[in-house]
Protein backbone atom coordinates (compact mmCIF):
# COMPACT_ATOMS: atom_id res chain seq x y z
CA UNK A 1 0.00 0.00 0.00
CA UNK A 2 2.70 2.47 1.04
CA UNK A 3 4.81 1.54 -1.99
CA UNK A 4 1.91 2.15 -4.33
CA UNK A 5 1.26 5.59 -2.73
CA UNK A 6 4.90 6.58 -3.15
CA UNK A 7 4.73 5.52 -6.79
CA UNK A 8 1.64 7.68 -7.41
CA UNK A 9 3.25 10.72 -5.74
CA UNK A 10 6.41 10.26 -7.80
CA UNK A 11 4.38 9.97 -11.00
CA UNK A 12 2.51 13.19 -10.11
CA UNK A 13 5.73 15.11 -9.48
CA UNK A 14 7.31 13.87 -12.69
CA UNK A 15 4.12 14.68 -14.61
CA UNK A 16 4.02 18.23 -13.24
CA UNK A 17 7.68 18.73 -14.09
CA UNK A 18 7.00 17.50 -17.61
CA UNK A 19 4.14 19.99 -18.03
CA UNK A 20 6.27 23.03 -17.10
CA UNK A 21 8.31 22.97 -20.35
CA UNK A 22 5.08 22.50 -22.32
CA UNK A 23 2.94 25.18 -20.73
CA UNK A 24 5.42 27.32 -18.78
CA UNK A 25 5.45 28.53 -15.18
CA UNK A 26 2.29 30.65 -14.69
CA UNK A 27 4.22 33.15 -12.54
CA UNK A 28 6.63 33.86 -15.41
CA UNK A 29 3.90 34.33 -18.03
CA UNK A 30 3.83 37.91 -19.40
CA UNK A 31 0.83 39.98 -18.24
CA UNK A 32 -1.39 41.69 -20.80
CA UNK A 33 -2.96 45.13 -20.38
CA UNK A 34 -6.45 43.64 -19.76
CA UNK A 35 -5.07 41.35 -17.08
CA UNK A 36 -3.03 44.06 -15.33
CA UNK A 37 -5.99 46.47 -15.45
CA UNK A 38 -8.18 43.89 -13.74
CA UNK A 39 -5.46 43.20 -11.16
CA UNK A 40 -5.25 46.94 -10.48
CA UNK A 41 -8.96 47.11 -9.82
CA UNK A 42 -8.56 44.23 -7.36
CA UNK A 43 -5.75 46.08 -5.64
CA UNK A 44 -8.11 49.08 -5.32
CA UNK A 45 -10.51 46.81 -3.39
CA UNK A 46 -13.08 46.86 -6.19
CA UNK A 47 -13.53 43.09 -6.45
CA UNK A 48 -17.30 43.41 -6.85
CA UNK A 49 -16.86 45.89 -9.67
CA UNK A 50 -14.32 43.62 -11.38
CA UNK A 51 -16.71 40.69 -11.15
CA UNK A 52 -19.36 42.60 -13.11
CA UNK A 53 -16.92 43.88 -15.77
CA UNK A 54 -16.75 41.21 -18.45
CA UNK A 55 -14.92 43.20 -21.13
CA UNK A 56 -11.52 44.83 -21.20
CA UNK A 57 -12.91 48.12 -22.45
CA UNK A 58 -15.15 48.38 -19.39
CA UNK A 59 -12.20 47.81 -17.04
CA UNK A 60 -10.06 50.33 -18.97
CA UNK A 61 -12.85 52.92 -18.82
CA UNK A 62 -13.24 52.45 -15.06
CA UNK A 63 -9.55 53.19 -14.49
CA UNK A 64 -9.12 55.96 -17.06
CA UNK A 65 -12.53 57.68 -16.69
CA UNK A 66 -11.81 59.83 -19.74
CA UNK A 67 -15.37 59.83 -21.01
CA UNK A 68 -18.86 59.27 -19.72
CA UNK A 69 -19.76 55.71 -18.79
CA UNK A 70 -22.93 54.69 -20.58
CA UNK A 71 -24.98 51.62 -19.66
CA UNK A 72 -27.76 50.20 -21.85
CA UNK A 73 -30.83 49.47 -19.76
CA UNK A 74 -30.33 45.69 -19.85
CA UNK A 75 -26.75 45.79 -18.49
CA UNK A 76 -27.99 45.96 -14.93
CA UNK A 77 -26.62 44.38 -11.79
CA UNK A 78 -30.04 43.61 -10.29
CA UNK A 79 -33.62 44.20 -11.41
CA UNK A 80 -36.97 43.54 -9.74
CA UNK A 81 -40.38 44.09 -11.26
CA UNK A 82 -39.06 45.27 -14.64
CA UNK A 83 -39.81 43.78 -18.03
CA UNK A 84 -37.19 43.85 -20.79
CA UNK A 85 -38.64 44.76 -24.15
CA UNK A 86 -37.72 46.46 -27.42
CA UNK A 87 -39.10 49.91 -28.06
CA UNK A 88 -38.18 52.09 -31.01
CA UNK A 89 -35.27 49.83 -31.90
CA UNK A 90 -33.86 50.08 -28.39
CA UNK A 91 -33.97 47.72 -25.42
CA UNK A 92 -35.77 49.26 -22.46
CA UNK A 93 -36.73 48.25 -18.95
CA UNK A 94 -40.42 48.85 -18.36
CA UNK A 95 -42.30 49.11 -15.08
CA UNK A 96 -45.68 47.93 -16.27
CA UNK A 97 -47.98 46.55 -13.57
CA UNK A 98 -46.19 48.05 -10.59
CA UNK A 99 -43.00 49.88 -9.53
CA UNK A 100 -39.65 48.45 -10.62
CA UNK A 101 -36.21 48.65 -9.04
CA UNK A 102 -33.01 48.34 -11.06
CA UNK A 103 -29.35 48.81 -10.08
CA UNK A 104 -26.16 49.47 -12.07
CA UNK A 105 -22.54 49.11 -10.98
CA UNK A 106 -20.51 52.27 -10.46
CA UNK A 107 -16.79 51.78 -9.80
CA UNK A 108 -14.96 54.96 -8.76
CA UNK A 109 -11.16 54.99 -8.86
CA UNK A 110 -10.61 58.70 -8.19
CA UNK A 111 -12.48 61.12 -5.90
CA UNK A 112 -14.59 63.89 -7.39
CA UNK A 113 -18.08 65.08 -8.29
CA UNK A 114 -19.88 62.57 -10.52
CA UNK A 115 -23.00 63.52 -12.53
CA UNK A 116 -25.85 61.11 -13.19
CA UNK A 117 -28.56 61.14 -15.83
CA UNK A 118 -30.90 58.64 -17.46
CA UNK A 119 -33.07 58.24 -20.56
CA UNK A 120 -36.58 57.92 -19.21
CA UNK A 121 -40.20 58.13 -20.20
CA UNK A 122 -43.24 58.10 -17.96
CA UNK A 123 -46.30 59.88 -16.75
CA UNK A 124 -45.67 63.61 -16.22
CA UNK A 125 -45.80 64.51 -12.56
CA UNK A 126 -44.93 60.96 -11.47
CA UNK A 127 -41.22 61.08 -10.64
CA UNK A 128 -38.66 58.33 -10.59
CA UNK A 129 -35.98 58.27 -7.93
CA UNK A 130 -32.30 57.35 -8.00
CA UNK A 131 -29.85 56.65 -5.20
CA UNK A 132 -26.10 56.16 -5.15
CA UNK A 133 -25.31 53.49 -2.55
CA UNK A 134 -22.08 51.81 -1.38
CA UNK A 135 -21.99 48.33 -2.88
CA UNK A 136 -20.89 46.92 0.47
CA UNK A 137 -24.05 48.26 2.09
CA UNK A 138 -24.95 51.30 4.15
CA UNK A 139 -27.00 54.48 3.75
CA UNK A 140 -27.33 56.25 0.41
CA UNK A 141 -24.59 58.72 -0.46
CA UNK A 142 -27.08 60.84 -2.40
CA UNK A 143 -30.71 60.60 -3.51
CA UNK A 144 -32.17 62.23 -6.62
CA UNK A 145 -35.63 62.87 -8.03
CA UNK A 146 -36.12 62.59 -11.80
CA UNK A 147 -39.18 63.92 -13.67
CA UNK A 148 -39.62 62.10 -16.98
CA UNK A 149 -41.77 63.29 -19.89
CA UNK A 150 -44.16 61.26 -22.00
CA UNK A 151 -41.57 60.98 -24.76
CA UNK A 152 -38.28 59.26 -23.96
CA UNK A 153 -35.48 61.74 -23.27
CA UNK A 154 -32.49 62.48 -21.08
CA UNK A 155 -33.32 63.52 -17.53
CA UNK A 156 -30.52 65.03 -15.45
CA UNK A 157 -30.52 63.64 -11.90
CA UNK A 158 -27.74 65.68 -10.30
CA UNK A 159 -24.20 65.28 -9.04
CA UNK A 160 -22.54 64.07 -5.88
CA UNK A 161 -19.04 63.75 -4.47
CA UNK A 162 -17.76 60.19 -4.41
CA UNK A 163 -14.59 58.89 -2.81
CA UNK A 164 -12.95 55.85 -4.45
CA UNK A 165 -14.91 52.64 -4.06
CA UNK A 166 -17.61 50.41 -5.52
CA UNK A 167 -21.14 51.81 -5.64
CA UNK A 168 -24.50 51.06 -7.22
CA UNK A 169 -26.79 53.53 -8.96
CA UNK A 170 -30.26 52.31 -7.99
CA UNK A 171 -33.40 53.50 -9.79
CA UNK A 172 -36.99 53.14 -8.57
CA UNK A 173 -39.30 53.42 -11.57
CA UNK A 174 -43.02 54.17 -11.05
CA UNK A 175 -45.64 52.16 -12.97
CA UNK A 176 -45.89 53.07 -16.63
CA UNK A 177 -42.29 54.35 -16.93
CA UNK A 178 -39.40 53.02 -18.97
CA UNK A 179 -35.60 53.27 -18.67
CA UNK A 180 -33.41 52.86 -21.75
CA UNK A 181 -29.98 54.15 -20.74
CA UNK A 182 -27.96 55.32 -17.74
CA UNK A 183 -24.92 57.58 -17.97
CA UNK A 184 -22.38 58.66 -15.36
CA UNK A 185 -20.24 61.64 -16.33
CA UNK A 186 -16.89 61.85 -14.53
CA UNK A 187 -15.22 64.94 -13.17
CA UNK A 188 -11.77 65.95 -14.34
CA UNK A 189 -9.59 63.22 -12.89
CA UNK A 190 -6.01 62.13 -13.27
CA UNK A 191 -6.57 58.98 -15.30
CA UNK A 192 -4.99 55.70 -14.19
CA UNK A 193 -3.51 54.44 -17.45
CA UNK A 194 -0.12 53.79 -19.12
CA UNK A 195 1.67 56.56 -20.99
CA UNK A 196 0.28 55.36 -24.34
CA UNK A 197 -3.14 54.41 -22.93
CA UNK A 198 -4.73 51.02 -22.34
CA UNK A 199 -4.64 48.63 -25.33
CA UNK A 200 -6.54 45.33 -25.44
CA UNK A 201 -3.72 43.34 -27.07
CA UNK A 202 -0.68 44.99 -25.47
CA UNK A 203 1.71 43.29 -23.04
CA UNK A 204 2.33 45.16 -19.78
CA UNK A 205 5.88 46.49 -19.45
CA UNK A 206 7.70 47.52 -16.30
CA UNK A 207 7.16 51.16 -17.35
CA UNK A 208 3.41 50.59 -17.78
CA UNK A 209 3.31 49.02 -14.34
CA UNK A 210 5.23 51.89 -12.73
CA UNK A 211 3.10 54.63 -14.33
CA UNK A 212 -0.22 53.03 -13.41
CA UNK A 213 0.89 52.05 -9.90
CA UNK A 214 2.00 55.60 -9.02
CA UNK A 215 -1.24 57.02 -10.41
CA UNK A 216 -3.32 54.45 -8.49
CA UNK A 217 -1.77 55.42 -5.16
CA UNK A 218 -1.85 59.14 -6.10
CA UNK A 219 1.79 59.96 -5.38
CA UNK A 220 2.87 61.67 -8.59
CA UNK A 221 3.99 64.56 -6.40
CA UNK A 222 6.94 62.27 -5.56
CA UNK A 223 8.24 62.52 -9.15
CA UNK A 224 11.41 64.60 -9.58
CA UNK A 225 10.96 68.32 -10.33
CA UNK A 226 11.44 69.55 -13.90
CA UNK A 227 11.69 73.27 -13.08
CA UNK A 228 11.56 75.84 -10.29
CA UNK A 229 8.12 75.95 -8.64
CA UNK A 230 5.75 78.84 -9.25
CA UNK A 231 4.67 80.16 -5.83
CA UNK A 232 1.51 82.07 -4.98
CA UNK A 233 1.06 83.74 -1.61
CA UNK A 234 -2.22 84.28 0.18
CA UNK A 235 -2.35 88.00 -0.58
CA UNK A 236 -2.63 87.24 -4.33
CA UNK A 237 -6.05 85.63 -3.88
CA UNK A 238 -9.20 87.69 -4.33
CA UNK A 239 -11.71 86.95 -1.57
CA UNK A 240 -15.20 86.68 -3.05
CA UNK A 241 -17.53 85.52 -0.27
CA UNK A 242 -19.07 85.81 2.21
CA UNK A 243 -19.43 89.58 2.66
CA UNK A 244 -17.92 89.43 6.15
CA UNK A 245 -14.76 87.78 4.78
CA UNK A 246 -14.49 90.38 2.01
CA UNK A 247 -14.67 93.18 4.58
CA UNK A 248 -12.10 91.54 6.85
CA UNK A 249 -9.78 91.03 3.89
CA UNK A 250 -9.99 94.72 2.95
CA UNK A 251 -8.88 95.70 6.47
CA UNK A 252 -6.00 93.20 6.68
CA UNK A 253 -2.47 94.61 6.54
CA UNK A 254 1.08 93.31 6.72
CA UNK A 255 1.53 89.65 7.54
CA UNK A 256 -2.21 89.20 8.11
CA UNK A 257 -2.83 90.00 4.44
CA UNK A 258 -0.37 87.27 3.38
CA UNK A 259 -2.60 84.49 4.72
CA UNK A 260 -6.10 83.44 3.75
CA UNK A 261 -7.94 82.79 6.99
CA UNK A 262 -11.54 81.59 7.38
CA UNK A 263 -13.80 82.42 10.30
CA UNK A 264 -17.01 80.63 11.30
CA UNK A 265 -18.77 81.91 8.17
CA UNK A 266 -16.18 80.32 5.88
CA UNK A 267 -14.35 81.88 2.96
CA UNK A 268 -14.17 81.60 -0.82
CA UNK A 269 -11.26 83.02 -2.81
CA UNK A 270 -9.96 82.85 -6.37
CA UNK A 271 -6.60 83.33 -8.03
CA UNK A 272 -5.22 83.01 -11.56
CA UNK A 273 -1.84 81.48 -12.31
CA UNK A 274 0.13 81.59 -15.55
CA UNK A 275 1.92 78.35 -16.41
CA UNK A 276 4.77 78.84 -18.90
CA UNK A 277 4.59 75.36 -20.45
CA UNK A 278 2.33 72.36 -20.64
CA UNK A 279 3.02 69.30 -18.54
CA UNK A 280 2.30 67.39 -15.36
CA UNK A 281 2.18 69.72 -12.37
CA UNK A 282 2.00 68.97 -8.68
CA UNK A 283 0.05 71.49 -6.61
CA UNK A 284 1.12 71.71 -2.98
CA UNK A 285 0.20 74.22 -0.30
CA UNK A 286 1.16 75.36 3.17
CA UNK A 287 -2.14 75.08 5.01
CA UNK A 288 -3.90 74.59 8.30
CA UNK A 289 -6.93 72.37 7.53
CA UNK A 290 -9.42 73.83 10.01
CA UNK A 291 -12.82 72.19 9.43
CA UNK A 292 -11.86 71.36 5.85
CA UNK A 293 -10.89 72.87 2.51
CA UNK A 294 -12.16 72.45 -1.06
CA UNK A 295 -9.85 73.20 -4.01
CA UNK A 296 -11.16 73.59 -7.57
CA UNK A 297 -8.77 73.91 -10.54
CA UNK A 298 -10.20 75.36 -13.75
CA UNK A 299 -13.70 74.79 -12.45
CA UNK A 300 -13.25 71.07 -13.01
CA UNK A 301 -10.64 69.16 -11.00
CA UNK A 302 -11.49 69.07 -7.31
CA UNK A 303 -9.46 68.14 -4.24
CA UNK A 304 -10.48 68.13 -0.58
CA UNK A 305 -8.24 68.75 2.44
CA UNK A 306 -9.81 66.91 5.36
CA UNK A 307 -10.21 68.44 8.83
CA UNK A 308 -7.16 67.95 10.99
CA UNK A 309 -4.57 69.47 13.25
CA UNK A 310 -1.37 71.33 12.55
CA UNK A 311 0.03 73.45 9.75
CA UNK A 312 2.40 72.32 7.04
CA UNK A 313 2.98 71.57 3.38
CA UNK A 314 0.45 69.18 1.85
CA UNK A 315 0.07 67.74 -1.64
CA UNK A 316 -3.25 68.94 -3.08
CA UNK A 317 -3.38 67.41 -6.56
CA UNK A 318 -1.30 66.30 -9.54
CA UNK A 319 -2.71 67.20 -12.95
CA UNK A 320 -1.68 67.71 -16.56
CA UNK A 321 -2.16 71.40 -17.42
CA UNK A 322 -1.85 73.24 -20.72
CA UNK A 323 0.41 76.27 -20.97
CA UNK A 324 -1.36 79.51 -20.15
CA UNK A 325 -3.74 80.94 -17.58
CA UNK A 326 -5.52 78.71 -15.05
CA UNK A 327 -7.86 79.48 -12.18
CA UNK A 328 -7.86 78.11 -8.67
CA UNK A 329 -10.86 78.51 -6.35
CA UNK A 330 -10.51 77.80 -2.64
CA UNK A 331 -13.32 77.19 -0.18
CA UNK A 332 -12.20 77.21 3.45
CA UNK A 333 -14.13 76.02 6.49
CA UNK A 334 -13.90 77.52 9.96
CA UNK A 335 -10.30 77.93 11.14
CA UNK A 336 -8.72 76.92 7.83
CA UNK A 337 -5.76 78.91 6.50
CA UNK A 338 -3.69 78.98 3.33
CA UNK A 339 -0.35 80.79 3.26
CA UNK A 340 1.38 79.62 0.06
CA UNK A 341 0.61 77.52 -2.98
CA UNK A 342 3.16 75.98 -5.33
CA UNK A 343 2.76 74.70 -8.89
CA UNK A 344 5.76 72.48 -9.64
CA UNK A 345 6.26 70.93 -13.06
CA UNK A 346 7.34 67.30 -12.80
CA UNK A 347 9.52 65.04 -14.90
CA UNK A 348 7.02 62.56 -16.28
CA UNK A 349 8.80 60.19 -18.63
CA UNK A 350 8.05 56.51 -17.95
CA UNK A 351 11.62 56.07 -16.72
CA UNK A 352 10.94 58.75 -14.06
CA UNK A 353 7.98 56.73 -12.81
CA UNK A 354 10.13 53.59 -12.63
CA UNK A 355 12.84 55.36 -10.62
CA UNK A 356 10.26 56.93 -8.28
CA UNK A 357 8.47 53.63 -7.66
CA UNK A 358 11.82 52.03 -6.78
CA UNK A 359 12.55 54.84 -4.34
CA UNK A 360 9.13 54.32 -2.72
CA UNK A 361 9.88 50.66 -2.08
CA UNK A 362 8.86 48.57 -5.09
CA UNK A 363 11.10 47.51 -7.99
CA UNK A 364 9.01 46.90 -11.15
CA UNK A 365 11.89 44.88 -12.62
CA UNK A 366 14.01 45.25 -15.75
CA UNK A 367 12.78 46.94 -18.92
CA UNK A 368 10.42 44.79 -20.91
CA UNK A 369 7.34 42.63 -20.26
CA UNK A 370 6.21 42.07 -16.68
CA UNK A 371 5.76 38.49 -15.52
CA UNK A 372 2.66 37.47 -13.60
CA UNK A 373 4.62 36.92 -10.38
CA UNK A 374 5.96 40.48 -10.45
CA UNK A 375 2.50 41.83 -11.26
CA UNK A 376 1.03 39.99 -8.26
CA UNK A 377 3.69 41.55 -6.03
CA UNK A 378 2.88 44.97 -7.49
CA UNK A 379 -0.82 44.41 -6.89
CA UNK A 380 -0.14 43.73 -3.19
CA UNK A 381 2.07 46.84 -2.96
CA UNK A 382 -0.62 49.04 -4.53
CA UNK A 383 -3.29 47.57 -2.25
CA UNK A 384 -1.25 48.30 0.89
CA UNK A 385 -0.43 51.86 -0.19
CA UNK A 386 -3.94 52.56 -1.46
CA UNK A 387 -5.58 51.55 1.81
CA UNK A 388 -3.49 54.15 3.60
CA UNK A 389 -4.64 56.74 1.06
CA UNK A 390 -8.31 55.80 1.43
CA UNK A 391 -8.06 56.04 5.21
CA UNK A 392 -7.14 59.73 4.82
CA UNK A 393 -10.18 60.61 2.68
CA UNK A 394 -13.29 62.18 4.21
CA UNK A 395 -15.64 62.93 1.33
CA UNK A 396 -16.59 66.57 0.76
CA UNK A 397 -18.08 68.04 3.92
CA UNK A 398 -16.65 71.55 3.70
CA UNK A 399 -19.38 73.65 5.38
CA UNK A 400 -19.34 76.63 2.99
CA UNK A 401 -21.46 75.44 0.04
CA UNK A 402 -21.46 78.46 -2.30
CA UNK A 403 -18.48 77.35 -4.35
CA UNK A 404 -19.31 76.75 -8.03
CA UNK A 405 -18.30 73.26 -9.11
CA UNK A 406 -18.13 73.82 -12.86
CA UNK A 407 -16.56 76.81 -14.55
CA UNK A 408 -15.12 77.42 -18.01
CA UNK A 409 -11.56 76.10 -18.20
CA UNK A 410 -9.10 78.92 -18.80
CA UNK A 411 -6.01 78.14 -20.84
CA UNK A 412 -3.93 80.12 -23.27
CA UNK A 413 -5.97 80.74 -26.39
CA UNK A 414 -9.24 79.85 -24.66
CA UNK A 415 -10.91 76.50 -24.22
CA UNK A 416 -14.30 75.04 -23.65
CA UNK A 417 -15.23 73.79 -20.20
CA UNK A 418 -13.55 70.50 -19.54
CA UNK A 419 -10.45 68.75 -18.42
CA UNK A 420 -7.41 70.88 -17.57
CA UNK A 421 -4.75 70.46 -20.22
CA UNK A 422 -7.07 69.57 -23.09
CA UNK A 423 -6.41 71.35 -26.41
CA UNK A 424 -8.56 74.48 -26.86
CA UNK A 425 -11.51 74.12 -29.22
CA UNK A 426 -13.22 77.51 -29.01
CA UNK A 427 -12.83 80.68 -26.93
CA UNK A 428 -15.00 81.10 -23.84
CA UNK A 429 -17.98 83.38 -24.36
CA UNK A 430 -18.74 84.08 -20.70
CA UNK A 431 -16.58 85.32 -17.82
CA UNK A 432 -15.90 83.07 -14.90
CA UNK A 433 -19.06 82.25 -13.01
CA UNK A 434 -21.17 79.35 -11.78
CA UNK A 435 -22.61 77.15 -14.50
CA UNK A 436 -24.17 73.72 -14.57
CA UNK A 437 -22.43 71.87 -17.39
CA UNK A 438 -24.75 69.96 -19.70
CA UNK A 439 -23.89 66.34 -20.33
CA UNK A 440 -23.62 65.78 -24.04
CA UNK A 441 -24.32 62.58 -25.93
CA UNK A 442 -22.62 59.49 -24.50
CA UNK A 443 -18.91 59.66 -25.25
CA UNK A 444 -18.02 56.07 -24.51
CA UNK A 445 -18.20 53.93 -27.65
CA UNK A 446 -20.10 50.63 -27.58
CA UNK A 447 -18.19 47.92 -25.74
CA UNK A 448 -16.58 45.68 -28.38
CA UNK A 449 -17.24 42.00 -27.65
CA UNK A 450 -13.81 41.06 -28.97
CA UNK A 451 -11.95 42.40 -25.92
CA UNK A 452 -12.85 40.12 -23.03
CA UNK A 453 -10.80 40.19 -19.88
CA UNK A 454 -9.19 36.85 -19.18
CA UNK A 455 -11.47 34.92 -16.78
CA UNK A 456 -10.23 33.94 -13.38
CA UNK A 457 -7.89 36.89 -12.87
Amino acid sequence: MWGRLKTLVLVGVVGAAALVPLFGDPRSTPVTHPLWARMLLRSLDMTDAVRTSTQASQVFATLAWRDSLSYPADRYLRAEGANVREEGGQVVLAASAGPAEVSYTLAVAQPGDYRLRARLSGQPGTPATAEVLPMAGGPAVKSFTLFPATETGWVFAGSTHLDPGAYTAQFLLPPGSTLSQVEIAPPCVNSIEPADGWRPTAVTTSQDLAVTALKAIDVEHELPPASTPIEITGDQFQVEAPAQAVEERAKAQGLDAMTLRASRSGLRAIVAVELPEAGLYSVTAFVSPGTGQRWLADGCRKAVVCPGQGSGWRPIMSQVFAAGRHTLILTLGDGATVERVRFEKKKSEPSDYVATLKRLGFDPGPDGPVARGRALDAMRFVREQRRGLLASLCGDQVPFEETPTALPTQVAGGATPGTPGQPPTQPPTQPIGPTEPPIGPPLLPPQPPATPVTPGT
